[in-house]
């Protein structure tokens, strides 16, 4: 990816609206290009800033005392009595600091206003935006490196009563190994992988040829829907979270068939305890 593309995208990272493919060189290209890094930098702190300041310029809300001697001090305007030793002979603001709506504001002022409110907000947005392109490509090279042969299953059996115990003590939790033949996914498996330097539980499902990587760990968010990405080389990447796990799909089938794959995993029961025999 050139700069010029890079800056055309930027809008769109910061949005969430690319696809994963061009979010990973996206982000290959902000790792490698300080000046376009700095950029989006720039555009997240605009961004987030005018949708927390807006509202509070608009209903016409003074200005606290700190953030306006910031501002000042930012464009080198001396507040009345208080020449600064920069810029002496700078004259003092001959508006007020009460603001009636964003016409109000000059463009340099308004600018510096956005850069000081838009904090480490911004910048924390970019990082988990980054950490979920990382994780994708990450998912993706995994699910890749299993498809080699003897590399698919650590477990090979379409038995979830022995797919799951066969986990214990390998985990500091419990996977999740759901029956979907009703939905026409076949288990084939498990085994153990890792993403982002910690162990997680791979599940392997099958839809006629094509197989399912099922990576899951521990996640304490909030349950979420199910969202499905084109990550590029006819992979399709599927993410959610349930139950305190987090979820992340990976096969070559399309978004319909990954939603699908998600549904009916969603709605599986957990599986019981094995009938004695």
């Amino acid at each position: 990816m050139q700069c010029d593309d890079s800056r055309l995208l930027t809008h769109a990272y910061l949005d969430n609206e690319l696809d994963a493919g061009d979010s990973v060189r996206m982000n290959r290209h902000l790792a490698d290009c300080p000046a376009c890094a700095r950029e989006l930098e720039r555009q997240s702190l605009l961004q987030d800033a005018l949708r927390r300041a807006k509202p509070a310029l608009a209903s016409g809300d003074a200005l606290p005392d700190a953030l306006r001697a910031r501002m000042l001090a930012s464009l080198r305007v001396a507040m009345p009595g208080q020449p600064t030793a920069t810029s002496p002979s700078v004259r003092p603001l001959a508006y007020p600091m009460r603001l009636r709506g964003w016409h109000a504001l000059p463009t340099a002022l308004a600018a510096s206003l956005l850069l000081l409110v838009g904090g480490g907000v911004g910048i924390a947005w970019q990082r988990h935006a980054s950490e979920l392109s990382a994780l994708t490509a990450e998912v993706v090279s995994d699910h890749l490196r299993a498809l080699q042969p003897q590399h698919l299953t650590d477990v090979l059996t379409s038995d979830r009563h022995t797919v799951k115990p066969w986990f214990d003590g390998k985990l500091d939790f419990s996977p999740q190994v759901r029956d979907l033949d009703a939905a026409g996914f076949v288990l084939v498996g498990g085994r153990l992988d890792v993403l982002h330097g910690r162990r997680v539980a791979a599940i392997v499902y099958r839809l006629r040829q094509h197989p399912i990587n099922l990576f899951q760990w521990p996640d304490a968010g909030a349950d979420s829907t199910p969202i499905s990405a084109d990550a590029g080389d006819g992979y399709t990447v599927t993410r959610w979270t349930q139950d305190g796990m987090a979820y992340w799909a990976v096969s070559t089938l399309d978004r319909t068939e990954m939603d699908a794959f998600a549904s009916a995993f969603r709605a599986a029961p957990p599986l019981s305890p094995p009938a004695p025999r």
